[in-house]
């Protein structure tokens, strides 16, 4: 009897063994399988669904780190990377800078400025540029338009646009983009005024929890001009690391009508969890499953960590 039940112990753990050894070789394929990837709107180029955003790098790992997360990015398929001058104080543009030096595959870089004048545009560019050692970036975003006052100032003849305008016809920008996180009427006023390339604002669930959702207003708009359209603020600000899960907050912002979605990541770790679910193509939330993430949403945003960015005061 007690040889039958040492038997039975023996198939029961080469089953849980055989059983580890399938699921780890299922994760491993969804980690090294292709990358999804969507038109980034009309500039022709084919973009990872996931773009690798500059916040967690910039300040939050050591630069050898954040060169070794940048380039585990690009071996994992993400080919499309957005960063900011004013990130880390300018060591997220540098670090991307040292990390793709070399890399030898082609990558799609985006960049913004907060500068409304036009020389203070410029020299703003001049910056980015040197960190990045780059002569040319791929897109330029205005960032930020989220008070009327800025409005004013970037739609005005001796604003950011035309500073940007002259860096393309340089051949230093390609493309021009436009960027928001709270008020959209600013966005949707100026979407129909300029002929921008792209747009960058939220699409995180986060933002119907909050009832103000930019997926039924700005994107409709940005969509009818012909423009790429990136979201942010799918991990709300870092704030997701207090969620039961991140799929869920990804499976949403997976088919929401952009191209693709800027996601920070601050280890390697992350990095691959949050392209393992990429790369599933996950199917969407129901509107159940939806609002029973809500209050979850709003409860782990209630407060913010040294570091994290609380944009959705203004939603409150």
């Amino acid at each position: 009897m007690r040889l039958v039940i040492f038997v039975d112990m023996i198939e029961m753990s080469e089953k849980r063994i055989a059983g580890v050894v399938e699921a780890t070789a299922a994760a491993d394929e969804r980690l090294t399988g292709p990358m999804p990837t969507r038109a980034l709107g009309k500039t022709g180029w084919q973009a990872s669904v996931l773009t690798l955003g500059g916040v967690k790098w910039d300040t939050c790992v050591p630069e050898a780190d954040a060169v070794e997360l940048i380039q585990r990015a690009v071996e994992l398929g993400v080919n499309t990377f957005d960063t900011a001058h004013m990130y880390g104080g300018g060591e997220s543009e540098r670090r991307l800078g040292v990390a793709l030096h070399g890399v030898g595959r082609p990558v799609f870089v985006s960049t913004k400025i907060t500068e409304r004048s036009r020389e203070g545009a410029r020299r703003q560019m001049d910056i980015s540029l040197q960190r990045l050692g780059m002569n040319r970036v791929d897109l330029m975003f205005v960032h930020g338009l989220d008070n009327e006052e800025d409005y004013q100032k970037v739609v005005g003849p001796d604003g950011v646009l035309r500073a940007i305008e002259e860096y393309r016809s340089a051949g230093h920008v390609r493309f021009v983009g436009v960027s928001g996180h709270w008020y959209r009427p600013n966005m949707e006023k100026i979407l129909g005024e300029y002929a921008f390339d792209a747009v960058l604002c939220p699409v995180g669930l986060f933002n119907l929890a909050y009832g103000y959702s930019y997926a039924d207003t700005v994107l409709p708009l940005a969509r009818q001009r012909g423009m790429a359209a990136m979201g942010m603020k799918v991990f709300g600000a870092g704030r997701v690391k207090h969620a039961a899960s991140i799929e869920p907050y990804l499976r949403y912002s997976l088919n929401v009508p952009v191209d693709s979605l800027v996601i920070g990541c601050d280890s390697i770790a992350q990095l691959e969890q949050t392209v393992r679910i990429v790369k599933s193509q996950p199917p969407p939330l129901s509107v159940a499953e939806q609002e029973a993430l809500f209050p979850e949403c709003r409860q782990i945003t209630q407060s913010w960590d040294r570091g994290e960015f609380n944009w959705v005061s203004h939603y409150r």
